[in-house]
């Protein structure tokens, strides 16, 4: 027993000892754990961090160059399907024929409706669309908002940016006043009122009607192009004060 005792005394007293391998508390290794981990992190941060920061350059670079070409491959296709199809299915199959010829037709009616005799022409063919049960309500309401955004007048439509206080007082809301015509509500209210769209943010399709007094409008120097792209944007792109 007392042999036993010696031995293990002296296994543990060598196990101990400085130069023995295997002399490593487990608080040295926690330590030396926590150390390599930090050290780790310290090595592998910086890498991870420049592989975020190119990674974000790149889709900052492509993205929008991705979808420009989307969407002007998409109304390329769209415009080029209207006579396109119907000449593939007469066997010509030439890629952007449909749209080139679409275009060459719009050029030929443009230049027909801007001679006297085109000018009655289409005169005439206006007031049997007008005449016709149901078409006419569509066929009216196209050519309106057709004229408001490609007309003479479009300028008009949406060319003064304006800021009223909507929804509550102190809070404003950014908007295009389409119309100062006189019209009913004017006469009802006994007051001077224009047409004010406030659209919705990011959405812009969406909005709100507002028939405000014109005194209560505020008129900005900023374009329509500059306004739409703050409320596409979400208020993100402010355009710098002319």
């Amino acid at each position: 027993m007392a042999r036993k005792t010696r031995k293990t005394a002296a296994t543990t007293a060598g196990a101990i000892q400085p130069g023995n391998p295997e002399c490593i508390s487990p608080i040295l290794l926690l330590r030396l754990a926590r150390s390599g981990a930090r050290y780790h992190a310290s090595v592998a941060s910086p890498f991870w961090t420049r592989v975020r920061r190119y990674y974000l350059a790149g889709v900052l670079v492509l993205a929008p160059t991705a979808l420009t070409l989307w969407v002007v491959w998409n109304l390329f296709t769209f415009f080029d399907n209207i006579l396109g199809a119907e000449l593939r299915t007469r066997g010509i199959s030439v890629f952007g024929l449909g749209f080139v010829l679409l275009n060459v037709l719009l050029l030929l009616l443009g230049w027909l409706t801007a001679s006297i005799l085109g000018k009655r022409a289409f005169q005439l063919w206006d007031r049997v669309m007008h005449r016709v049960p149901l078409i006419n309500k569509i066929y009216a309401t196209l050519r309106q908002i057709a004229e408001l955004l490609i007309g003479p007048d479009r300028s008009g439509s949406f060319g003064r940016v304006a800021i009223v206080e909507f929804p509550s007082p102190g809070s404003w809301g950014l908007g295009f006043v389409t119309s100062v015509a006189t019209g009913e509500a004017n006469g009802r209210t006994g007051q001077k009122l224009c047409s004010l769209f406030i659209p919705s943010a990011v959405n812009p399709t969406t909005g709100f009607l507002l028939l405000i007094p014109e005194e209560r409008v505020r008129y900005l120097d900023m374009t329509p192009e500059q306004a739409m792209k703050m409320i596409v944007s979400a208020g993100a792109l402010v355009p710098p004060p002319r």
